[in-house]
Order: structure tokens, then C-alpha cells, then sequence
């Protein structure tokens, strides 16, 4: 077995790997083997990369997708999306038109700008500015439309594409749900990074295949 050379590097940061796991890796195994802790190590984890990207090539956002969604259509008052929201514990919604076509999507980022006229992520960061300093437009946001405060065109996938590139997605655009749509652009699920950290929980689960 060829020993590791110094070039080699191997990213440990998700792995959580320590020493003694290691050492308890090698005595729970009979016999003589002839590695080191180090080449152990490099080994495991150049071992789960592969199996992780074949993972990540393997499973399609079909397997991974939540088909019961909550939705809600373009002429529908933001204060009923809201209480839909609310009432399902969701932070996003997608907008469907009459055909079951994805129009868009409402995020409570969406919902936030509404409020206070600008871009934030931070729910905590808007309520102290609508209670303190004034700014929350209650008003006029409450004679607004889904139609008129959805992100669009939405970001969405189809059902056969790989979790790869459904995380490479939802990284890029920095958005937590992704809207999966059949052929015709109707909607089939969505998938929420809760989904993601499922998937690959399972995906996880140490197994021998030969």
C-alpha cells in the first residue's frame, strides 16, 4: 500500500475524524494491517469524498421532494399569504397561476421589503426598525397582491435533476426552497434545505457494497 506524500491534502473540517476514532477503527479489525493512523485517515476521507459526489450524482430531487406544497395564486392579498405562511410554518411559498404554473415565489425576505421599502435578511433587524424608528409601512403593504411582491421568474428544478446540482442552486442564489416543476413548468414539490440535510443524513449511513 502506497504510503500518503506531503503534497496530499485532505480537508477534514466536515468529517469530525480524531485520532482515537481512528486507532479504535483499526483494533475493532482482525488481523495485521499494515497502514498507518495517517494513512487511515487520508484513506477514509478521500473514500467518503467519493462516495458523497456519488451520492450527490445519484439522488434525484423526485426522491428528495415534498409533494404536498403550500401555494398560493397571484390575485391572492399578501395579508392571506401571510396567514397561510403562518398557519403551515413556512417561509416561502410559490405562486401558481391557474394552470398549476410556477409564476414566482414569495419569501419572507420579499415580504420584509415590502415593509421597510429595502433588502434584508434579518426578521429581528425589520421588527426593531418598524417599533423604533418608524419605519414599517403597514398600510399600504396590506393592499398589495402575491402577484405584485413574489420574486420573478421563480428558481426552480426539474424532478430529475441531482441533488449536486440542487445544492449548487440553492448556494448560488442564496435561497432556503426550490420550486420542482414537471415538463410544462406545473408544479411537482419543492424542496427546503431541511430536505437537503435529510438526504444526505441518510445518505451518510456507513454500508459495504460489493
Amino acid at each position: 500500500m502506497k504510503k500518503r506524500t506531503e503534497s496530499t491534502e485532505v480537508d477534514l473540517s466536515g468529517v469530525g475524524l480524531t485520532d482515537a476514532d481512528i486507532y479504535e477503527a483499526m483494533k475493532s479489525i482482525s488481523g495485521y494491517i499494515d497502514i498507518t493512523p495517517g494513512d487511515f485517515k487520508e484513506l477514509y476521507c478521500i473514500a467518503y469524498r467519493h462516495a458523497m459526489e456519488r451520492f450527490a450524482r445519484s439522488v434525484s430531487a423526485r426522491d428528495i421532494m415534498a409533494t404536498k406544497v403550500v401555494s398560493v395564486q397571484p390575485e391572492n392579498p399578501l395579508a392571506d399569504v401571510v396567514e397561510v405562511m403562518s398557519e403551515h410554518g413556512v417561509s416561502g411559498v410559490p405562486v401558481l397561476d391557474s394552470e398549476g404554473k410556477v409564476l414566482g415565489v414569495i419569501s419572507e425576505k420579499d415580504i420584509l421589503f415590502q415593509f421597510l421599502g429595502e433588502k434584508t435578511g434579518n426578521f429581528m433587524a425589520a421588527l426593531q426598525r418598524c417599533l423604533h424608528a418608524g419605519g414599517c409601512m403597514a398600510v399600504p403593504v396590506r393592499k398589495l397582491k402575491a402577484g405584485e411582491v413574489m420574486t420573478s421568474p421563480a428558481v426552480t428544478v426539474s424532478e430529475d435533476a441531482f441533488l449536486g446540482e440542487i445544492v449548487e442552486l440553492l448556494t448560488q442564489k442564496g435561497i432556503n426552497r426550490l420550486p420542482v416543476t414537471d415538463p410544462d413548468g406545473r408544479l411537482a414539490g419543492i424542496i427546503a434545505r431541511s430536505d437537503i440535510v435529510n438526504a444526505t443524513m441518510r445518505g451518510r449511513t456507513c454500508s459495504w457494497n460489493t
